[in-house]
């Protein structure tokens, strides 16, 4: 597990609500993991794996009762996982849905890794907990099995119950929580974390599903992996300033429109960043650089397409800016990198 790997805050905020209604303070979540109450409430921020790991085990501290993480993940809604999320509503099958969060689980708000392993009734979902330290393990699997019952059954839009879950945690006092969330209780002390889906529910159209959406969701979910891949600065200001431009990738914004969204005056940002050595415009060369490098490479899109996902409106004004970043036109870029893994 890499603990830098960047996500998006909501989790931390739906960890705040599960501990705000069992009684714990905001401010005693966010001890240590260097999230203010003001991040909370901002679109623009991002954090590390760390940092919601922290909030986990400060909730853990104070409440960590069996059954606490099948209450934070009964708050997750396909809509909580933006672009994957519409994508996942838009595929033809359950199946076919959980394939799409299986490529792109950087952006699921999970913390631990989701594989499938097939059987004849259907098809298990396993949770590694083993990058997670152990006092964590219990509540961040049970958050992902709770999370993921949730999102399949909006996915189908009716009532849905797992055929099994194994769980290695040991067997709390009180099973109630677990039987009236999934319909069975749980088999505890097992071998690994898991949960069974039927092959009919699997299998079951979705009533959404719409291919050339899902197609065109797809192409933006391998757009914002790119995105959580970057390296942010490690200067405030400057991390501020990547963070919206990779939000609003899709414009080309100008000094005074970030400073705006930034909530100061354009000559402050121009000289906070001057103070850490930065420049707007190279953190948006870089940035823009990046993405254009991931789409032209791992997409299917043409160059206009590429060129209007960063917000350029034609692709001649696009050529000309990559151009200038990499000193070679988008087109010989891209044949340069299939050549080079030709094999010989």
């Amino acid at each position: 597990m890499d603990w830098r790997q960047v996500r998006e805050i909501t989790g931390v905020r739906y960890l705040i609500d599960t501990a705000r209604e069992a009684g714990l303070a905001p401010e005693a979540c966010l001890v240590g993991s260097a999230i203010t109450l003001a991040d909370l409430q901002s679109r623009a921020v991002r954090i590390q794996a760390w940092q919601e790991l922290a909030v986990i085990r400060n909730v853990l501290q104070h409440i960590g009762r069996p059954g606490l993480g099948l209450d934070a993940g009964q708050r997750y809604h396909l809509t909580s996982l933006g672009h994957l999320g519409f994508t996942m509503l838009a595929s033809r099958t359950l199946q076919e849905a959980f394939e799409t969060f299986g490529r792109f689980q950087s952006l699921a708000l999970t913390l631990c890794p989701v594989s499938s392993e097939p059987e004849a009734r259907g098809v298990w979902l396993v949770y590694d907990d083993t990058v997670l330290p152990e006092d964590a393990r219990p509540f961040v699997v049970e958050r992902g099995i709770s999370g993921c019952l949730q999102l399949s059954r909006e996915l189908l839009q009716r009532p849905l119950h797992p055929l099994a879950i194994e769980l290695k945690s040991a067997e709390p006092t009180d099973v109630a929580s677990f039987h009236a969330l999934f319909g069975l209780v749980p088999r505890f002390a097992a071998r690994r974390n898991a949960m069974l889906f039927a092959k009919e529910d699997l299998l079951a159209p979705l009533p959404q599903a719409h291919i050339s959406a899902r197609d065109s969701g797809e192409q933006l979910c391998e757009q914002l992996c790119g995105e959580l891949a970057l390296t942010l600065a490690a200067t405030p200001t400057a991390r501020q300033v990547q963070q919206l431009l990779l939000r609003e990738s899709a414009s080309l914004l100008g000094g005074g429109q970030v400073a705006g969204r930034l909530g100061v005056s354009e000559r402050t940002l121009q000289r906070r960043l001057a103070e850490e050595g930065q420049s707007l415009q190279a953190l948006n060369d870089g940035i823009k650089q990046r993405l254009a490098e991931r789409l032209l490479r791992e997409s299917r899109m043409d160059l206009q397409e590429v060129a209007q996902c960063l917000g350029y409106a034609e692709a001649a004004s696009f050529s000309r800016a990559f151009r200038r970043w990499t000193g070679q036109t988008p087109g010989r870029w891209k044949r340069r990198g299939d050549a080079l893994v030709q094999p010989s």
